[in-house]
């Protein structure tokens, strides 16, 4: 639900957070003792509430950035800053807009247009409060986080590399699929876009992931892709590369037929670690 922490979830930390039963991954080696819970402002008088855990101020930076109706509290988010954390990195998990511990502006998302607002402002809060330099500063992403995580682009350029767990792509597909998914026919994505744009004032897809990448600066990236995933069809993936491929931007992809939403952290924990942390010390700091 929005602007809501999950239940579950509530008593989850950067210092102690649960893992998830299917898989046996321990947790425990990733808890981050040390953290600090920050405020950063972002636009339309939005405060975005964040936990920043620093192990060096001239360290690699990432950004983490949870799904929908997910936080920072998420044990995904978690297991993910703290793998990033344990290697040397500088960490901030942040709260988007409706979600967390962050500003409840109205219940609403916006398919990541002013969701994009709040990473750009987080982004440019490390390098203008924390002194980061722009080329030391990543972007880690899951689901709506991964859509986000794309379309920061278009609003900052404050980052040098970028890493995706099960990206949506075209968000007009996404919500037909989710409509079919929750067993609602899809033609109805066409009154639910138009009521966004005349009610909330929202146009969904004002800035995509196909027009933060063409204004981008060939930011690489890294995606992770469960081909089982139900809720993010694996051609957005698809998409996705082609996407980078047009605009001459280096993509590596991760892909598993045995793995389903955002499932491949758990499930290919150790290859994960592996990928992600060397993906952002190749690409980031140079």
């Amino acid at each position: 639900m929005p602007c809501a922490v999950w239940e579950g979830e509530q008593a989850n930390n950067p210092s102690s957070f649960s893992s998830w039963d299917e898989y046996d991954v321990d947790v425990t080696q990733y808890f981050m003792p040390s953290y600090e819970t920050v405020t950063i402002d972002s636009t339309d008088n939005v405060k975005l509430s964040a936990w920043w855990m620093e192990n060096n101020p001239q360290a690699k930076t990432v950004v983490v950035i949870h799904g929908l109706t997910s936080s920072k509290y998420s044990n995904g988010v978690l297991l993910a800053s703290g793998i990033l954390y344990k290697n040397g990195f500088n960490v901030l998990a942040m709260d988007m807009r409706d979600h967390g511990d962050s500003t409840c502006e109205d219940g609403y998302y916006s398919a990541g247009q002013k969701e994009s607002d709040d990473s750009a402002s987080v982004i440019d809060w490390l390098v203008e409060e924390k002194n980061i330099s722009a080329n030391n500063i990543g972007i880690y992403g899951q689901s709506l986080g991964a859509l986000t995580t794309l379309q920061t682009g278009a609003k900052t350029q404050n980052f040098a590399a970028i890493a995706l767990h099960d990206p949506p792509v075209d968000f007009g597909t996404l919500v037909r699929e989710e409509m079919e998914y929750q067993g609602f026919p899809p033609v109805l994505y066409t009154p639910v876009n138009h009521y966004a744009r005349i009610f909330k004032g929202e146009n969904l897809t004002e800035v995509t992931p196909e027009i933060a990448l063409s204004r981008g600066n060939k930011q690489p990236i890294l995606v992770f892709n469960g081909l089982l995933d139900k809720r993010v069809l694996a051609h957005h993936t698809d998409d996705l590369i082609k996407l980078a491929n047009n605009n001459g931007i280096e993509i590596t992809t991760y892909r598993y037929d045995d793995m389903g939403h955002v499932e491949s952290l758990w499930g290919y924990n150790d290859e994960f670690g592996e990928a992600i942390v060397t993906f952002f010390n190749n690409n980031l700091g140079s």
